[in-house]
């Protein structure tokens, strides 16, 4: 009989289960994300930013470019424009001037005035070159002819009769030869100032004397047509902005040579002066859009210094009747602190050193103070609610 064998029974594979490991990473996932989230939700909700901004307090200084033109209206310049008028002059004229001296000596006959004086009961008649005797015993010629009238006296110019300091005298009574001792009595002269210019010193004409005649011609009549203009202009607001010799037009000569001995020149010129003249309140005004310009999108509070606005005309263009004016102004200047001016959304991530250098591009700000909070938050928020920008001291 056949010993009998067991039946082999295959193992049972237990029902399939999630793993203890998978749960656990789900479960920290969903922890990790939950903490993101609800850190996320903190920085929104607690991340805030206090921006203090302290103006300046001190004046600010403002230079720019300005046109003025006759026709502002189609005028195309990048500058701001205004409206004025612009003056063209021709001047000509003629003026001595002196040569300066080399050390040469040279003699001539000294000058002088007296007053003549004529006791008589009719008038005295002097002829040009009558000599006058002065009580040093020099002699002196009368300059022109005179009429002394009846019991009255006329001032009179006198010359030496000899060249050289011996013409030199102090002040003096002269008699008149020419007359009889009788009428010398009643008929003489006196005078109240030394003569003068027994000597002079010449030179030789050279191109130095000719500049500086020329500058001192130029700049004469320059004066005279800037206090003709002053004088001529309508309207208290009416200013003169600048005048200035056209380069064009201007034709100088004289009536010497170079190297010429002489103690002095006649100079002879021609040239045309042009002149600027414009309203002081558009400057003004023109004024206080660049000063806003240094607060955000010139939204800012100007306190202006008329007194102090300077201008000075430093272009003209005759033909196309404009000027260039160059123009500095000082003034107060602080943030309109009713008017949101401040686009919060360009200050978004900023960082401190972001904001005070964004902040520093506006003169109006003298300096930024940054306050960020909680302590770990580092930059802007993107909450605009929670962006604070405040002015210090503002009033």
């Amino acid at each position: 009989m056949a010993k009998k064998t067991k039946d082999f029974i295959e193992p049972v594979q237990p029902i399939d289960s999630p793993p203890q490991k998978t749960y656990q990473r789900i479960a920290v996932v969903f922890i990790a994300a939950a903490v993101v989230l609800i850190v996320g939700v903190a920085y929104l909700v607690l991340a805030k930013a206090v921006i203090t901004l302290a103006p300046a307090d001190e004046p600010i200084n403002k230079s720019f470019a300005l046109t003025v033109a006759e026709n502002p209206v189609s005028n195309t310049s990048t500058n701001p424009v205004i409206g004025g008028k612009i003056y063209l002059e021709k001047v000509t004229g003629e003026a001595k001037y002196p040569v300066s001296d080399d050390g040469q000596v040279v003699e001539e006959q000294a000058e002088g005035e007296v007053i003549i004086y004529n006791k008589r009961s009719g008038a005295q008649t002097l002829v040009a070159t009558t000599r006058l005797l002065a009580k040093e015993n020099v002699l002196f010629r009368l300059q022109d002819k005179v009429v002394v009238p009846a019991n009255g006296s006329i001032k009179a110019k006198i010359y030496a009769d000899k060249a050289g300091k011996s013409g030199e005298i102090k002040a003096t009574t002269f008699t008149i030869p020419g007359l009889s001792p009788e009428l010398q009595k009643l008929v003489y002269a006196e005078s109240s100032a030394p003569t003068a210019g027994g000597e002079k010193k010449i030179g030789s004409l050279n191109q130095t004397d000719i500049d500086k005649a020329m500058a001192d011609f130029k700049q004469n009549n320059l004066e005279k047509i800037v206090a003709k203009l002053t004088t001529e202009m309508t309207g208290d607001d009416w200013v003169l902005i600048g005048a200035k010799i056209a380069e064009e037009g201007q034709n100088f000569s004289y009536d010497k040579k170079i190297g010429d001995q002489t103690t002095e020149f006649t100079l002879n010129g021609e040239m045309t002066v042009a002149a600027v003249t414009a309203e002081k309140a558009q400057i003004l005004d023109q004024a206080k859009t660049k000063l806003l310009e240094t607060v955000v999108n010139g939204q800012g509070i100007i306190n202006l210094d008329p007194n102090s606005l300077k201008y000075e005309l430093t272009e003209i263009n005759p033909e196309k009747k404009e000027a260039t004016a160059a123009i500095a102004i000082s003034g107060m200047v602080n943030f309109d602190p009713t008017k949101d001016i401040f686009d919060k959304n360009i200050l978004v991530g900023f960082t401190e050193d972001d904001l005070k250098l964004y902040f520093s591009q506006f003169e109006a700000v003298k300096n930024v103070r940054v306050e960020f909070s909680p302590f770990w938050v580092k930059k802007v928020p993107i909450l605009k609610d929670h962006i604070i920008i405040q002015i210090q001291n503002a009033q």
